[in-house]
């Protein structure tokens, strides 16, 4: 999984920069407005039947025909409600653009249906390497059909079809690796229990999704959708990263953590050197990016972009406050807490949406700056449950925090240092500028081997298990 997100990152990467070239900020607000807007119908599907069908104890057909009836129903009051709103000429901002693109878009959850059971299956199993494959192929393909599309002038409406040919090469290939758990019959035997975990988890998942869409809309309307298309491609530059780490420590880790849970294995030796990785990767990464934000930009999108320059070093200093908790939803959902969860959400969402409003109001610097404050409000609230959920208390962190931080001084120090000469000018020489970073780089991994930190023994392991050879099977001889 780490290879092929390795590979993904960098190609989604380069194609995003060469989109924000052919498109520009006002193209790219455009689809960035229309995929809020399908988020935000999405979450009528963020019922958690995936991870039901992860953590069930026994995963039966007639379990799995009634999370295929209740999944394709979600699917097409979606697609329904998508294609309602694109009909009514996208009627919440008035643009003929975000019509066409929810149009093409209102295809993409009746795609999902016939993805959803063989896909959740294959994770469950723990097959991630069928995983790694099936996102290596889609995304491959999804970015390159996206580019021809741009290339041949279909402007915002490329990124709309690449999405959907994701989708199809995804449930395609899912269908073709997993076909023994191939779906198409309906039933609703256990409904209850489903819809019991699902209510829950749709609860969280809407706090979360309206908060965040509904951030989104109010950026737009206050700040006109230039901004927001700068906004937008600043929170890009973490996410992609974070995404991906995402797909690669929360897929793999919620099937282990869950199968912990089932033979009743304490999660606090996992957790608290799963912390350690995460920061001590995470934190010089998301640090690093907002030192030598200016350059970056400048290098990557060009001077037209150079608004984005503030809102990306402070959204990386909010994504860093964000890593000790990253995989709090998946610890409650195994825990079995969600309700407690949605309680939690219910105070923190309305807080933080409220703030953001009022930092919209002021500047797009400002409206940045909230999520910081966020991060820090989502920490406090959640680290003491993470704690009980995972058998940890606080003295278990403070030497893990203390180490990362050395290791953000370490990797960053050198980067600052050539920043601060220049004036931190985003016009600061290039081959200067990664002088530092290979430089910060070097004394991290140095600090990593003197520390004997879990992240360099992960790292030396892997490199082991790729050097070695492999060795030719011993057939016993039959008896």
């Amino acid at each position: 999984m780490t290879m092929a997100q390795g590979s993904l990152f960098v190609l989604q990467f380069v194609v995003s920069i060469l989109i924000a070239r052919l498109l520009g900020p006002y193209e790219m607000g455009i689809f960035a407005i229309a995929l809020s807007i399908v988020g935000l119908l999405s979450i009528v599907r963020s019922f958690g039947l995936g991870s039901y069908l992860i953590r069930a104890a026994e995963l039966t057909q007639p379990l799995k025909r009634t999370l295929f009836t209740i999944n394709g129903a979600l699917a097409v009051v979606v697609s329904l409600a998508i294609l309602l709103l694109s009909l009514l000429g996208g009627a919440l901002l008035k643009e003929p653009g975000v019509e066409d693109l929810l149009r093409v878009m209102a295809v993409l959850p009746l795609i999902g249906i016939f993805d959803f059971i063989p896909s959740a299956s294959i994770e469950r199993r723990g097959e991630f390497r069928l995983v790694a494959i099936v996102n290596v192929f889609r995304y491959s393909l999804s970015n390159a059909a996206t580019l021809a599309f741009a290339y041949a002038g279909h402007g915002y409406m490329s990124l709309a079809y690449g999405q959907v040919i994701s989708a199809l090469a995804a449930a395609v290939l899912n269908n073709l690796f997993a076909r023994d758990s191939i779906v198409l019959s309906l039933g609703l035997q256990g409904w209850r229990d489903v819809v019991r975990f699902g209510t829950q988890v749709l609860a969280i998942s809407a706090i979360n999704g309206l908060q965040g869409r509904m951030a989104d809309l109010v950026l737009a309307k206050f700040l006109g959708l230039a901004a927001f298309g700068i906004y937008s491609r600043a929170t890009s530059l973490t996410g992609v990263l974070w995404e991906n780490i995402q797909i690669i420590v929360l897929r793999v880790l919620f099937v282990d953590f869950a199968e912990q849970k089932r033979q009743g294995i304490s999660l606090r030796h996992s957790y608290l050197r799963l912390t350690q990785v995460l920061t001590g990767f995470l934190w010089p990464v998301f640090v690093g990016i907002g030192v030598v934000s200016g350059p970056l930009v400048l290098a990557l999108f060009g001077e037209k972009w150079l608004d984005a320059v503030m809102p990306l070093s402070i959204l990386s200093l909010s994504a860093a406050l964000f890593v000790p908790i990253m995989v709090a939803y998946d610890i409650f959902v195994i825990s079995n807490e969600t309700a407690r969860q949605t309680r939690l959400e219910m105070l923190r969402a309305p807080a933080s949406l409220a703030l953001f409003a009022l930092g919209c109001l002021v500047s797009l610097e400002a409206a940045a700056a909230t999520k910081v404050v966020e991060a820090v409000i989502m920490y406090l609230v959640y680290r003491p449950h993470l704690e009980r959920m995972t058998e940890t208390r606080w003295a278990d962190y403070v030497p893990i925090y203390g180490r990362s931080l050395l290791l953000v001084a370490a990797a960053v120090l050198p980067a600052a240092l050539v920043m601060q000469f220049y004036g931190w000018s985003p016009q600061a020489p290039l081959p200067v500028v990664i002088a530092g970073v290979a430089a910060g780089g070097l004394a991290w991994v140095a600090l990593l081997w003197a520390l004997r930190h879990p992240l360099f023994e992960e790292g030396a392991r892997l490199l082991s298990k790729l050097l070695r050879r492999p060795r030719a099977a011993v057939v016993a001889p039959q008896a």
